[in-house]
């Protein structure tokens, strides 16, 4: 009798599974359904314009490809910029949306080109007349964020030259992301001066161009998603670390203590090579292949961080969100910009940089 109640347990908890399992067939099928009819609408939109080509023997294949770059620009949010800036430039075998992406950086760096000019201090325009300090500074802080959003959509074309953009796409995100808060970060930082608006209409062209390559590629990355959702439903238990994770990344990750693999130590007592963390800094080798970890002992570092964009692959990790802290004072009512008071300054490169936590209390900086 205890056996047939045992038995008839274990059929009602399979039975429950069972259910589960009817459930979530049922919503990956929807959303599959969905994803494929989003698909269908974009082939016809971009790819079957090639069908309309062929349907007229004179001026067919310019009205393929306006059709593909009205179909691409579609989806961005200055439409007009869009269009206006790639159909001059775009040529017939440019149809497919991952070329006009490619062509959408090119006219945005082209015209970031143009407007960095004006915020030279040799010959810029900006600085004539220019006395006070602090304006000077923020021109200084505005041509160096320019130099940074010009690199960023270099890193872009030549990240995207010989492969698949969907392949790389997190980082194109982030670096067209990253050059457009460079645009506003320099804005704000002439908030308070008579240049503001001059600045602002000298960027406005190459500021919304980079909008749109990174609506283009947000836009290809979604209907590339959208082919793969039923996979990636079905393994996203799996998946414990992000696949674009690199393996040398999770190997340290999952180091059962990152502090002994640090290639150098900061202690605020001493005991390590350096008191300061930007005196750490100072010796970490530029454009490195290899991750570089920085361990930052306990103790409050008064002091502005500054990673330059040249030092790539810095980790750094602390005793603690409570023990490891960074803290520092300045501020735009002493006269100093936005952008040079951050207390931990990253550019963000590639190789990226990490400010390690680890999601605990163990290895955190608090800044």
């Amino acid at each position: 009798m205890s056996s047939l109640k045992a038995y008839g347990k274990l059929d009602e908890a399979e039975q429950a599974r069972l259910e589960a399992r009817r459930r979530t067939r049922k919503r990956i099928t929807i959303i599959s359904l969905s994803s494929i009819l989003l698909v269908a609408i974009v082939v016809a939109a971009v790819v079957g314009t090639h069908a309309s080509s062929g349907n007229s023997q004179k001026g067919g294949a310019d009205k393929s490809l306006s059709t593909s770059v009205k179909a691409v620009c579609d989806v961005t949010l200055y439409k007009d910029s869009c269009y206006n800036s790639l159909a001059p430039v775009a040529k017939p075998d440019q149809l497919q949306p991952e070329e006009l992406f490619k062509l959408a950086i090119q006219v945005a760096k082209n015209e970031l080109s143009k407007a960095s000019r004006h915020f030279s201090k040799d010959g810029g325009v900006l600085y004539n007349g220019v006395k006070d300090n602090m304006t000077i500074t923020a021109l200084e802080n505005c041509q160096e964020l320019l130099s940074l959003a010009l690199d960023h959509l270099d890193n872009s074309l030549e990240a995207g030259h010989g492969v698949n953009v969907i392949d790389i796409v997190d980082d194109l995100r982030s670096w067209l992301s990253t050059s457009g808060t460079c645009y506003q970060t320099c804005i704000d930082g002439l908030s308070e001066t008579k240049l503001e608006a001059t600045a602002h209409d000298y960027l406005k062209n190459s500021s919304e161009l980079t909008s749109n390559s990174l609506a283009i590629i947000t836009w290809i990355s979604k209907v590339a998603s959208s082919v793969n959702i039923h996979r990636r439903l079905m393994n996203y238990e799996d998946q414990e670390m992000p696949k674009w994770l690199h393996p040398e990344d999770r190997k340290l990750l999952q180091s059962s203590d990152l502090k002994k693999k640090a290639d150098v130590v900061v202690a605020k007592d001493g005991s390590g090579k350096y008191k300061r963390i930007s005196d750490a800094l100072k010796n970490v080798p530029e454009k490195s292949k290899k991750r570089y970890v920085i361990y930052v002992k306990k103790g409050i570092y008064f002091e502005n961080v500054r990673v330059e964009k040249k030092q790539w692959n810095v980790m750094m990790i602390g005793d603690g969100m409570k023990e490891t802290i960074v803290s520092a004072s300045l501020n735009v009512v002493d006269g100093t910009p936005t952008f040079s008071t951050a207390t931990f300054g990253k550019f963000r490169t590639n190789p990226p940089i990490w400010l390690h936590a680890n999601q605990s209390l163990a290895t955190g900086i608090e800044v």
